[in-house]
């Protein structure tokens, strides 16, 4: 399963709608594993996505304070953050997707995870 469009593009006001929606949705939860989870379900409303989890460090550190599923939890490889797709979103600030782990050369070690547990693409964002 790949990370396309389950609706076809909408208009800008209804896209803002949709927003403004999953953010009023996930200020009223008040632990993290219920915004991971009630995230992923308002996403995967508009999007097809396999794996879904946020990855939150303590303060000044690459060591993980959190870890939250939002969908179809995997184990996460025993790897140093930095050779995790997550700390080249962290560290670009830009959005990180991998849409075939066939092609990517950059994560080596974690790239053979994904294919061990069947995930195809991946995206991470900061």
């Amino acid at each position: 399963m790949g990370t396309e469009p389950i609706v076809e593009s909408q208009t800008g006001s209804y896209r803002y709608e949709a927003i403004v929606r999953i953010s009023e949705t996930i200020a009223a939860c008040r632990e993290p594993e219920e915004m991971a989870t009630t995230l992923a379900s308002e996403i995967g409303k508009f999007l097809h996505f396999d794996h879904l989890y946020f990855v939150v460090l303590r303060e000044n550190s690459t060591e993980i304070e959190y870890l939250l599923w939002g969908k179809s939890p995997i184990p996460m490889p025993d790897l140093p953050m930095q050779e995790l797709l997550t700390w080249a979103a962290i560290n670009s600030r830009d959005p990180q997707h991998t849409p075939d782990w066939d092609a990517e050369e950059r994560f080596p070690r974690f790239r053979n995870t994904q294919r061990k547990y069947g995930s195809a693409r991946a995206s991470a964002f900061h």
